[in-house]
This record gives C-alpha cells, sequence and structure tokens, in this order.
C-alpha cells in the first residue's frame, strides 16, 4: 500500500494550495501583477515531492483506506472553510504552522463533528492537517513578497508588545503609519531593481552585461573573525553569519574580493528577494552608501539618493530616521577605500557620529585592508571580519554557476550547451592540476576571468596576472566583435588601449574612481593626441567606449567610471610606463591605492626599467626615508613586484630585493605576511619555525599563501603552539590544502584545541572531521545531513548546528562517547526533529528549532536552555524530566510560566524580565534565580524580599 500519509497530503494540496495561495497574494501583497511568480506558487509539485518524501511512517499505515478519504476530505472543508483571509488576519494567521493550523481548527469544529471521525481517522486527519500547514507556510515564507511583509508585521507586533508593556507615552511610534508602508513598497521595488542580481564577467558577450539572479549564480564566500579570539573561524564563515553574530561588521577584501557583491546581496535578502536559508535580515529596510558617490558624506535622510533618486520627492518627512530610531535599518557603507586617505579619517568620524544617534540600526562596512587599520571601528563596536580567499571547493561552485549560466544565455544551440559543459568538467580539471592557475582564482572577479578566457581560447589559459588582464582586455576590445560578426570599431584596439590607459592614469593620478560625464569627455579628448583617429568628436569617442569596450560604465548622476578598480589600476600602470613617470610611480609609492599600479608597472616594463623601480622602492621616496615603517612596507612592495618579472637586468637587483627581503623576515602582521608570500616560495626557507613564537600566526599566513609542498611539509611543525591566532591560521590554511583529508589526518589531527569552538560549514570539510582527534567544541552553521562524521568524532564534548534545514536524524549522536552538550539553533526542517536520540545528554539548549518536545520524556536531561513556539504559551509542551537540575527560558516578557511545578528537582532557574514570585516558589528546590534585563531595580530587589531562601542574580 503507498503511503497514506503522503497520498492525502498531495489529494489536499492538489485541489486547496492554489486557492490558499492565491487568495493571500492579493490580500498581502495588494494584486501584485508578477505572472512569473503567481505560477510558482500554484504549482507546488517540488514542495509536494519534498514535503511526501519526508513524511513519516509508522502505525498510521494501517489504516482502512474509507477512513484515509474520510480524514483527507475533513481536512480540505476545513480548510475551505477557513477562506478566505481577512486583510486583518492574514499576517497574523500565516506567521508559523501553528498558527494556521489553529485557525483552522477554529473555523472548522462543525466540519469535524459532522465527519464523524473514528480515532484512526481523527489521528489521519490531525496529521495531514499539520503537514498541509507547514507546507503551506513553508512555501508562503519562501516568497519574497510574503516574507518581507510577514516580517515587517512580526517587528510591529512585537514592538506593540514591548512598548505596551513598558507604558510608552508616545503611542504613535508602535507602528508604522499608513505612508510609510507604502512609501517603503515603493523603496523597495527600486532598491530591487538598483541592486538586484550580480554580474558574471564574461558571460553575456555584448556590451551590457546581463544581470543573474543572486539564488542560481552567487556563490557564498567565507569570513574569518580578525583578532585573537577563542572563537576559531579560520576554517570559514559564511559571510552571511558576519552579520547575523553582530549588528555592526566591517569587511575587509582585496580587489576583486566580492565586497560589493555581498553588500548587494545582503540588500536583497533584506527585501526578501533571495531564497536563503535562515535569513536573519528579512523585513529590515537597507540603504546601499557607496561612498565614492559621495562628494560630502550622507545625512541620515540623503541614504537612499544612490538607489531611490527618483522617488526621493514622494519620501514622508523623517521616513528614513524613523527606520534608523526603530532599529529596521540596514546600512550597508561600500568602499572605505575608495576614499582618498586624508577623507577616512572624516568617515570615519561621520560613521562613529551615525552609530552613536542610532545605536539599534545594522551596519555592514567594506573595505581593502591596507586602507584601514584592523581596529578602526572597534571603539564603536564593530566586529572585524576578513573575505578569505575562495576555497578548491569556492572555485569549483564558481564555476558551475558561471557556465550554467552561460547555458542560460538565450539563442544558443545544444552543441553550443554541450560544449559549455565540457569546457566546464576541463576547466575544474585544469585548476586542479594546475597550483598556479588555482592561485589565480582565489577571487570572483578572477575566477570569471579565467572562465571567459578558458572558454575563448579553446580550453587554453594563461599563467600569470598580466597575460590574464591582456588576455582579457583583447577579448573585450576585439575578440567578441570579431566572433560575433560586428563591424569592429573605429579605434583599432591599440588606440582604444591608449585612450583607456590614459584616461585611467588621470584617475589615478588625481586620486579618483569617477567623474562626471563631461569631464570625462574633455580628458578623452586630451588623451586623443597622436592617434590616427584623433578627429573623431570626443563624446562620439566615449559612446563607444561605453558601448563597446565594456570596460567604462556610466553610473548614476552621468558619472563614468571602469567596471572594475583593478581593470583601472592595470591600465594606468601601462600609461605610466609608456609616458615615461617612473619617479612619479616610486613618490607615489607609499599610497596604498597606489600598491597595485606599481606591481603591474613593474610587470609592463623592460627589464632595466623593472630594476630601476625596485632600486628606487628599496631606497625610499621623500616620504618614507625617515620613516623606517614606511620604508619596509616599500621594501614589501618591491618584493611583492618581483613575482610579476620574469626578466630583469642587471639581475643583481633580484638578488638586492631578496636581501632586503630577508631582513624583515619573520613578518610581524597579517598584512606583512601577506605581502611577504607574493615573493613565491623562495621565502619557505627563509622563515622560522614554531621557536618564533610572538610571530608564529604570521608564518603560516605567509606558508599557506605561497602552497606548494614544501609549505605544507613547514607548516605541520606548528602544530604544537598552543595559541589561538595560530590554531585560527593552521584552519585558515585547511581551505587552501589541495587534499582536505591529508590535511586534516596530519596536521590537524595534532592540534590540541583545548575548550576553544570551531566553527565550520560545509560538507567538503564536515566529512574529514572526524581526524580532528582533540576539537571538543563545535559549531557547524548551514545545511549538514548526515551527521554521521560529528558522531564519529573522538573527543567531541560540545555541539552547535545553526540554520540546518535538511538535518532530522540526530541518531548519529547517540554513538558519540564523549559528547556532553547539543544546541540546536533555527533548525528548522519540514517535520519535527525527534530528540530522543539526545535526551540523555546532559544539556540541551533549543532556540527556534522545530523539535518533538514531547520525544524527551523520560530523559536524563540536567540543563535545558529553550525557546521555542510550542512554549509560547507557558511550558506544559516540555514533558517531565526527572533528572533535570537548571532551566533557562529564553523567551522575552510578558511571558507565563505555567507548568514549573513539573520539575521538583530544579535548582537553578533562567529568566527574562522579573517573574512572579508566586512562579518561582513553584520549584521546591530552588536555589538560585538568574534573572536577565530586569525591567527595573525596584522590581528585581521586591523579588528578593519575597524569595529570602533564594539567590537571586542578573
Amino acid at each position: 500500500m503507498a503511503d497514506p500519509i503522503s497520498a492525502g497530503l498531495l489529494m489536499v494540496l492538489e485541489t486547496v494550495l492554489e486557492r490558499v495561495l492565491v487568495g493571500l497574494f492579493d490580500v498581502v501583497h495588494k494584486g501584485a501583477r508578477n505572472k512569473r511568480r503567481r505560477r510558482e506558487l500554484t504549482r507546488p509539485g517540488p514542495l509536494v515531492e519534498r514535503v511526501s518524501s519526508e513524511l513519516a511512517r509508522g502505525e498510521l499505515s494501517t489504516v482502512e483506506q474509507h477512513e484515509w478519504q474520510a480524514a483527507v476530505d475533513a481536512v480540505r472543508e476545513s480548510i475551505e472553510a477557513s477562506l478566505p483571509l481577512r486583510d486583518d488576519e492574514a499576517l497574523r494567521v500565516m506567521l508559523t504552522p501553528e498558527s494556521l493550523r489553529a485557525h483552522v481548527a477554529s473555523r472548522s469544529q462543525r466540519i469535524r463533528r459532522a465527519a464523524g471521525l473514528s480515532d484512526h481517522a481523527t489521528a489521519v486527519y490531525d496529521a495531514v492537517l499539520l503537514r498541509v500547514c507547514v507546507a503551506v507556510v513553508e512555501l508562503v515564507w519562501s516568497q519574497p513578497e510574503y516574507a518581507r511583509r510577514l516580517a515587517v508585521e512580526m517587528f510591529r507586533m512585537s514592538r506593540v508588545t514591548v512598548d505596551a508593556v513598558a507604558r510608552l507615552a508616545d503611542q504613535r511610534q508602535l507602528a508604522l503609519t499608513a505612508s510609510h508602508r507604502d512609501f517603503e513598497d515603493r523603496y523597495a521595488e527600486q532598491v530591487a531593481h538598483s541592486l538586484g542580481g550580480l554580474e558574471l564577467f564574461g558571460v553575456s558577450r555584448g556590451r551590457a552585461p546581463r544581470r543573474h539572479s543572486f539564488d542560481t549564480s552567487y556563490v557564498s564566500l567565507a569570513v574569518a573573525r580578525v583578532g585573537d579570539t577563542d572563537e576559531l573561524t579560520g576554517a570559514g564563515l559564511p559571510v552571511s553569519a558576519a552579520p547575523a553574530d553582530t549588528t555592526r561588521v566591517l569587511i575587509r577584501g582585496g580587489a576583486g574580493a566580492g565586497k560589493t557583491t555581498f553588500l548587494r546581496w545582503l540588500a536583497m535578502n533584506a527585501l526578501g528577494e533571495t531564497r536563503t536559508s535562515g535569513n536573519e535580515w528579512l523585513g529590515l529596510v537597507p540603504f546601499f552608501v557607496p561612498l565614492r558617490q559621495y562628494s560630502s558624506l550622507p545625512k541620515p535622510e540623503e541614504l537612499i539618493s544612490p538607489t531611490a533618486a527618483m522617488i526621493e520627492e514622494e519620501k514622508p518627512s523623517g521616513w528614513v530616521t524613523a527606520r534608523l530610531k526603530e532599529g529596521r535599518a540596514l546600512v550597508l557603507v561600500d568602499g572605505v577605500d575608495e576614499l582618498v586617505s586624508e577623507r577616512r579619517a572624516e568617515a570615519r568620524l561621520w560613521l562613529e557620529q551615525l552609530v552613536n544617534a542610532y545605536p539599534q540600526a545594522r551596519y555592514a562596512v567594506t573595505t581593502r585592508p591596507a586602507a584601514v587599520p584592523e581596529d578602526w571601528l572597534e571603539d564603536v563596536g564593530f566586529e572585524t571580519f576578513d573575505l578569505l580567499p575562495l576555497s578548491d571547493k569556492g572555485v569549483r561552485d564558481f564555476v558551475e554557476a558561471w557556465h550554467t549560466a552561460a547555458r542560460d544565455e538565450p539563442g544558443l544551440t545544444r552543441d553550443a550547451r554541450v560544449w559549455l559543459t565540457e569546457c566546464e568538467t576541463r576547466l575544474v580539471g585544469t585548476l586542479a592540476k594546475r597550483p598556479d592557475l588555482r592561485r589565480l582564482a582565489s577571487s570572483p572577479l578572477l575566477a570569471g576571468l579565467l572562465c571567459a578566457l578558458h572558454q575563448d581560447r579553446n580550453m587554453h589559459l594563461p599563467r600569470d596576472r598580466r597575460s590574464l588582464y591582456e588576455a582579457a582586455l583583447d577579448l573585450l576590445l576585439v575578440r567578441w566583435d570579431e566572433d560575433r560578426g560586428l563591424a569592429l570599431p573605429s579605434f583599432s584596439k591599440e588606440e582604444q588601449l591608449v585612450l583607456l590607459q590614459r584616461f585611467a592614469y588621470s584617475l589615478v593620478r588625481n586620486r579618483e574612481l569617477m567623474v562626471p560625464r563631461e569631464e570625462a569627455v574633455h580628458r578623452l579628448g586630451n588623451a586623443m593626441r597622436g592617434l590616427r583617429s584623433h578627429e573623431i568628436d570626443p563624446d562620439d569617442a566615449m559612446q563607444r567606449l561605453l558601448e563597446r569596450a565594456g570596460l567604462l560604465r556610466e553610473v548614476s548622476n552621468e558619472r563614468v567610471q571602469f567596471v572594475h578598480r583593478t581593470f583601472r589600476d592595470y591600465l594606468a600602470a601601462k600609461e605610466v610606463v609608456d609616458a615615461g613617470d617612473l619617479n612619479l610611480l616610486v613618490d607615489r609609492a607609499h599610497l596604498d591605492e597606489w600598491h597595485d599600479v606599481v606591481v603591474m608597472a613593474v610587470a609592463h616594463a623592460r627589464p632595466r626599467e623593472r630594476a630601476r623601480v625596485l632600486m628606487d622602492l628599496l631606497a625610499g621616496n621623500d616620504d618614507t626615508r625617515k620613516d623606517e615603517r614606511g620604508r619596509d612596507k616599500l621594501r614589501l612592495l618591491a618584493l611583492a613586484c618581483l613575482e610579476q618579472a620574469d626578466v630583469i637586468e642587471p639581475e643583481t637587483a633580484r638578488a638586492q630585493v631578496t636581501q632586503a627581503a630577508a631582513a624583515l623576515i619573520p613578518p610581524t602582521s597579517f598584512s606583512h605576511a601577506d605581502a611577504l608570500s607574493e615573493a613565491g616560495s623562495f621565502v619557505v626557507d627563509l622563515l622560522p619555525g614554531p621557536e618564533a613564537a610572538e610571530e608564529a600566526a604570521y608564518i603560516v599566513r605567509t606558508l599557506a599563501n605561497i602552497g606548494g609542498e614544501g609549505a605544507w611539509e613547514r607548516i605541520a611543525e606548528f602544530v604544537a603552539v598552543d595559541h589561538a591566532m595560530v590554531i585560527d591560521e593552521l584552519l585558515r590554511a585547511w581551505r587552501n590544502t589541495p587534499d582536505a583529508e591529508k590535511y586534516a589526518r596530519t596536521v590537524l589531527a595534532k592540534v590540541d584545541f583545548g575548550d576553544r569552538r570551531v566553527d565550520v560549514r560545509g560538507w567538503h570539510r564536515i566529512q574529514f572531521i572526524l581526524h580532528l582527534e582533540k576539537l571538543r567544541y563545535v559549531r557547524c552553521i548551514g545545511n549538514i545531513n548526515p551527521l554521521d562524521p560529528l558522531g564519529a568524532m573522538p573527543s567531541l564534548h560540545r555541539l552547535e548546528l545553526w540554520q540546518n534545514e535538511v538535518m532530522r536524524d540526530l541518531s548519529p549522536l547517540a554513538l558519540s562517547r564523549s559528547l556532553k552538550e547539543l544546541h540546536l539553533s533555527r533548525c528548522r526542517p519540514l517535520g519535527r526533529i525527534d530528540l530522543s536520540p539526545v535526551k540523555d545528554l546532559d544539556e540541551l539548549h533549543l532556540h527556534f528549532s522545530r523539535v518533538d518536545l514531547e520525544s524527551l520524556a523520560g530523559g536524563s536531561v540536567r540543563r535545558l536552555q529553550i525557546r521555542d513556539s510550542a512554549t509560547d504559551g507557558g511550558l506544559a509542551a516540555v514533558p517531565e524530566l526527572p533528572a533535570l537540575r537548571e532551566l533557562a527560558v529564553d523567551h522575552r516578557p510578558p511571558y507565563p510560566l505555567a507548568g514549573l511545578e513539573r520539575w521538583p528537582t530544579v535548582t537553578t532557574l533562567e529568566v527574562f524580565g522579573v517573574p512572579a514570585a508566586d512562579d518561582a516558589r513553584a520549584l521546591p528546590a530552588l536555589e538560585h534565580l538568574v534573572v536577565h534585563q530586569p525591567e527595573s531595580p525596584a522590581r528585581l530587589e521586591e523579588l528578593r524580599q519575597r524569595l529570602p531562601g533564594v539567590t537571586v542574580t542578573t
């Protein structure tokens, strides 16, 4: 007999889901005209398949068919009777599966009585109704329009509750006004249009790159926390976890690392325009602030200008300020490094003032690492994270996403799609065999370049950065038009390069990233000297470059910039060499915005010019001759240039740079380590071992960046260093190793992690975590299933599972002899997680997870910490636990503590807000009461007086 629950669910969903969702579509989103999303909502096939595959089988499978049919008919009639939803109840009803089930139950009592269901049929009715409610709410929350409006309503409801309890006088602040809500919808549409989607270099063979869906094309990046901490994130946190852990983050990343794309993705998450698991920002209002576009830093009400300038005049007075005050603003500040160094102090003061004025808002700021120190915003509560280079799996994921997008391009033949699939397979294989190319693909920008060139050059690739950029420029300026049979532009490739070089150099020299179009045209006119096509009107020339070259773009307010700063710096470096401005190059070399220009200039220069630049860098410029740290910076820059210089004349210049570098070993900072590693493998033998204890973390970073067999052997020398920063760097190196299992087995297996927490994501590393023999404390973020590798860890004591939507089976953890403590946070698969395999652990933490609390019955849990929708109205859903000694209830007041008397063994109780003394007296063995966030000292003192035998603390 087929699974009856699945069959019943299919029958109900096929007939009911369309009416439920289309009706809700009109209620929640005011009849939006998105026909594609309507179709998506009302064709629940994939969802039904997923739900059906996960449904439980058991004693209900013996129910007679006629009883099944009666129960299914009753469910269908019950849901029909609960429709349509009124405007004022739709959002509330769809908050959770439980709220939807309660709504259906309240409207269908008569139907259920009339059905005359047997006990067996009643069990079927309850099972099918619950699963239908789970499926419907799951689908509703996956849709951007619903999810965002639901999140806003939840926020409003929570503010109403908190404000009512606190008896705030100004009730006008309890909810958004109608005009504010209407403008918020308008603003969200503008932001989605401005920031939605991402561009993948080389996918679209036209000059207006097509935007691709974040859901299908965005490869999630990884970050590591900066600083000395016992939270070891070197193996890589999802970049989305950084702003989830703290409300203020500074994200540092190199050129092309994906900083701006990440902020755009974060904005789309806030608007509900992506389907991201565990979306912490849903319902927030994003304000994207690209600093490069501001001549003076914006006031709060001006934050909408970059993305919604066309509707700025419609904005209700004080709308932005209201969002900042209430804590729903997500301020995304992009490109601190794109300000000239003198303006960065101004930007820091502006951020400090903004945070102090609106501390409840959330902030994410991006910069290149060299632009500001890691503690630049520490005083105002910012946590600093580094964007990590793409791991081997990250590169494979990017290559897959790029080729998937390429295959989706309109007009491709079947043979072309098959050839693209072959390109993808070959490129993945090539990158696995060539570490030099793998290192080039360390950022999304460079990985995209490699994908495009691999396809264009019939699966052959350049070997270094300079060759990579040269091939990319040839592809952009000539090859694509030739391949597409288009008439070539009036300018030759050489003329286009000269124009672009001279324009780029003018930007670098004037420390600019963009200029008004009028100024850009003026500079282009000056740059046309000596060109065969000099008679062409400069405005026409600019238009042709914007349309055909693929390197320039026109942004808001008719301002022109390069599509990426990396291309600007590469072309400016070529012009520096062609113009003979090597003296100016050295004079500006100490400025971090000139770093890449100097390196690429050495790559472009002739052998004798290279030697001259290198010697001048070693000697220092006027700004560094009296500054030893500044001189060291130039020496490291000279060292980085060596990697781009195969031929130097005289060769003695190379030896002098190498000798100067030896004096800078060991590295004394991570930026120093990153610069040192650019010199290549010869540095490996110059680095000291673990006896250099203070510099050990920087040495490991240098070795990991260099890579190669010799570097990995040296890294293994540091496994005994008991320092958090060193251990974190050993974990970070795990991302770069070509053989993750071997590294785990031979290096990390010997590391004593102590009680430090290690954050790990992704099955590609979790599957080898059992080799980490001395690891006691792990946090896994994201979808991990099955849990067998975790259950096999020999020393695992504490495990945290966060944002896991596919895991339901905890039984592998029952095999662990060492596990004592389990945390489940936002683990919400379809169906409920059976807790019986872990009910005898010492400690359980259950937060916002879909769990079966009844399965804990009879367990020997000694400490339980809980915040669960099933306990919103009290603790009755939690079964009796005879060994329970500590109970922590993390619900926020007002909250009923009914049911405490069922745990007479509890000696410690933790709550939020001051509880009623009578509630606490229900625990006869209570010795210690911990009150978090008490409403007032007076109420707390009164509680102490009424509980004289209990120690009350905060």
